[in-house]
């Protein structure tokens, strides 16, 4: 309370998105009280004013007295993600012509009479509005591969056009609905957006008598055990199920791929008697789910926390059946916690395909972190640890005539939600392994995020690593490579070349951070989800690499050498930031910045000037061009110790 009121109108209370609106308007009112100015409320641009809404129970019950003679399901799954206790797929039996347009044929176009492909929106006409209220204007880059139609043209169907065309409704809505001519269309089109068209902020109404009131009728903490519904990180709601990158990517916190659990807190767990693996059943309200445990350090005491989106039963391929549907306990009153939860052990264990098996440094210099005060005191503490052991190998002076590439990822920055690990993957055209891949330890990301965990395991602190090849300039791994695959470029590059390897594995054994990976088996045959349509996407510009050969981040090197030939053609050296990884790319917060050691007015130089500058491992005189920034907390002085 100190804190917020000496921020004065610089503070800001936000309220989670699940919380009740009470909560929200506790908020509200905490921000007037503070006098914030960064509170301000946009109002929603998806329904326009005076538009016939209802809502899924309204609806629901709609369809329970036989009310509905047709209904038009678009873009959404209710069989699989309505509340359970509305029971959907019952209610669809009662309506005479029912419509799913979708992507896939998942549960609701089971359910239906009639499926309709939908087409994707990288094979689409249409709008959107960005948070602010902005009109997007949706463009697509292919023409529709199994004949989908839009949301668009299949409203405007039922509304009677014979023919409908997305483009020319996008045109007709923007051009004679708005009044735009055809310059101001043609260069939104361009832009991707129409200017002017956000959303004013306006400032909330309180009625401060009705809030404290309306507090008060929320349950009061009793003690029960308490059930917690959360959106998975990857697959939302359900809607991305289908996405091999994303089953395989891991929760960011727990690591599990290909799976989901019930999360609780170790104190919760030993109350409990359970365990990470011990299958259980949670009872609510007469439902019941059998999902395995896993314990996380800093879960909160005393609820169970699952993710959504799991559980899946339409024609997915790859979705269908993996992990505990967590949508058969929510109900319509209670779509984000409830207590009186009931959990039983089943006498069953399982094991999780899990992509971090190691959640602690055990003494060593790997993810570098101090507080605030501390770092004042001493700013090269990052440097006490790093004493570098004497070695035989001479210093290999960098060509003057090239580039020098380099990396720095400032751990501060980092939240760990493995936006870098997608884009790598999309990027190096990196195949999955699949559930039993991952459990046998044979993931081949060329990068991913490690979490490690410091403090009592009530309340712990936690740091994010991306880790990737450091690219050594004493690099351990070439010097042991028989057939000289594993090489040194003039540029700083440590790099692979398939054609030599034969996979004796000497240079995975040899590299101390574990960044190399092997191709056991040849994953275009062995694994489903790396065949058919996915093999569009591939990146032509890197090859796919066989079985028997390495393979490990390469800084992008194909994105170096096309900025470099564009350069060399246009006659001029290349521009600062001018090369990208996309990694680096994809960072929504710039943890990570990439460039060359020449050019000294780039983030990435100014950031491997700070006193917290490190490399991992430092003792092994590996010299990594990948350096890091060691992570800097500002706890609250009277809350630090505590």
């Amino acid at each position: 309370a100190r804190d917020l009121a000496g921020r004065g109108g610089d503070a800001l209370v936000l309220v989670g998105e699940r919380q009740p609106a009470a909560v929200h308007a506790l908020g509200h009112a905490l921000n007037a009280a503070l006098s914030a100015r960064g509170a301000r409320l946009l109002p929603s641009p998806f329904i326009d004013a005076g538009a016939a809404t209802i809502d899924l129970g309204t609806l629901a019950a709609d369809l329970s007295r036989g009310a509905v003679d047709t209904l038009v399901i678009c873009e959404t799954n209710p069989v699989y993600d309505a509340p359970a206790d509305l029971d959907f797929a019952r209610l669809l039996e009662k309506v005479d012509n029912s419509v799913r347009l979708g992507l896939y044929a998942d549960e609701t176009a089971r359910a239906c009479a009639t499926y309709l492909p939908q087409a994707h929106f990288l094979e689409s006409w249409g709008d959107a509005r960005a948070l602010d209220g902005t009109v997007s204007l949706i463009q697509p880059l292919i023409a529709p591969l199994h004949g989908g139609h839009t949301t668009a043209e299949v409203l405007a169907a039922f509304a009677g056009e014979a023919a409908p065309s997305s483009f020319t409704l996008l045109s007709e809505r923007w051009q004679k609905g708005a009044g735009l001519d055809d310059r101001a269309f043609e260069g939104a089109l361009q832009k991707g957006f129409i200017p002017g068209t956000a959303a004013a902020a306006i400032a909330p109404p309180l009625a401060w008598g009705a809030i404290l009131p309306a507090l008060g009728a929320l349950p009061a903490p009793d003690g029960a055990l308490e059930i917690d519904y959360y959106p998975d990180p990857s697959l939302l709601d359900g809607r991305f199920a289908n996405l091999s990158w994303l089953l395989e990517l891991g929760d960011p916190i727990t690591k599990i791929a290909w799976d989901n659990a019930a999360h609780l807190s170790p104190r919760t767990a030993r109350r409990l008697g359970v365990d990470t693996g011990d299958v259980v059943d949670l009872a609510l309200e007469n439902r019941h789910l059998q999902i395995p445990v896993f314990v996380v350090p800093g879960c909160a005491d005393d609820a169970v926390a699952l993710r959504l989106g799991w559980g899946r039963s339409g024609a997915e391929v790859l979705a269908n059946n993996v992990g505990a549907r967590a949508g058969a306990l929510r109900t319509k009153d209670h779509p984000w916690f409830q207590a009186g939860l009931q959990l039983t052990k089943t006498g069953h264990t399982k094991s999780f395909p899990l992509v971090q098996t190691q959640w602690t440094e055990h003494d060593r210099p790997i993810a570098l972190r101090t507080t605030l005060s501390r770092y004042r005191r001493d700013p090269r503490f990052a440097h006490e640890e790093q004493k570098p052991e004497p070695t035989i190998y001479n210093n290999r002076p960098p060509l003057p005539a090239l580039e020098q590439w380099a990396m720095s990822i400032d751990l501060s920055i980092c939240t760990g939600c493995s936006a870098c690990m997608v884009a790598c993957q999309a990027e190096n055209n990196v195949l999955v392994v699949g559930a039993a891949g991952v459990k046998r330890g044979r993931v081949m990301h060329w990068l991913r995020v490690d979490n490690y965990f410091s403090g009592p395991a009530e309340d712990p602190r936690a740091v994010h690593q991306p880790m990737l090849c450091q690219h050594c300039e004493k690099a351990p791994c070439e010097y042991v490579c028989p057939v000289n695959a594993t090489v040194h470029s003039p540029d700083g590059l440590n790099e692979m070349v398939y054609n030599r390897c034969v996979g004796t594995r000497f240079c995975s054994n040899n590299c101390p951070y574990k960044v190399r990976r092997f191709n056991w088996f040849n994953w275009m045959r062995e694994v489903e989800a790396n065949r058919g349509l996915v093999r569009l996407q591939r990146n032509p510009d890197v090859t796919v690499r066989e079985r028997g050969v390495m393979e490990k981040c390469s800084y992008c090197v194909q994105r170096i050498r096309e900025v470099e030939i564009t350069a060399k053609k246009a006659g001029r050296d290349i521009r600062e930031s001018e090369v990208v990884t996309a990694c680096q790319q994809a960072c929504p917060t710039g943890a990570i910045q990439f460039g060359s050691l020449r050019h000294r007015e780039t983030e990435m130089v100014r950031r491997r000037l700070e006193p917290r500058n490190y490399k991992v491992l430092n003792d092994l005189a590996t010299e990594p061009r990948t350096q890091y920034q060691a992570r800097i907390d500002n706890p609250n002085p009277e809350l630090e110790g505590a």
